[in-house]
């Protein structure tokens, strides 16, 4: 099944997704975190949006977020992987800034509060499931050193869009 944007007429396939709700995760963003004060692997967690909307996405990956990580003030994420990016966000009444880095790095830079900064590997969407969650469970490995692109290629994730 797919999922069509109404502003833009784009179609896009969420099918992987649900193979992955199907799997276990259930509906909502796939998002996977490390809770622990460690933190010693090179991320805190892998997130795989659903499509490269980030009006849409990014409200997602915060809402997932709520509860874990409160409050989120602030997304850095790469330029390239998602489509028009605005400055900031309003949720629940609060302000949610957006960075946008010209990098291509596959993360996303979640800041809580004023200054507690975790790292997340973003999976593409149109990511295989098998490869996405293969790439997903390396990223919250304690011990990774591997960088995200490195990562994702390593794990079979193929990207079509951007970066």
């Amino acid at each position: 099944m797919a999922e069509t944007d109404p502003d833009t007429g784009t179609v896009w396939d969420t099918g992987a997704h649900r193979a992955a709700e199907a799997g276990g995760f259930g509906p909502g963003p796939v998002l996977r975190l490390e809770i622990t004060e460690h933190r010693e692997g090179l991320f805190d967690g892998a997130w795989w949006p659903y499509s490269h909307r980030v009006a849409v996405e990014l409200p997602r990956l915060v809402a997932g977020l709520s509860g874990h990580w409160d409050p989120v003030t602030r997304i850095g994420v790469d330029l390239q992987a998602w489509e028009a990016l605005p400055t900031r966000l309003v949720m629940d009444g609060r302000v949610v800034r957006i960075d946008g880095y010209p990098v291509a790095d596959d993360t996303a830079l979640v800041t809580r509060g004023d200054h507690q900064l975790f790292s997340l590997l973003v999976v593409p969407p149109e990511a295989d499931p098998e490869a996405a969650l293969a790439a997903m469970a390396r990223a919250l490995d304690p011990g990774n050193t591997t960088s995200a692109g490195d990562l994702l290629r390593e794990t079979g994730v193929r990207r079509t869009h951007g970066g």
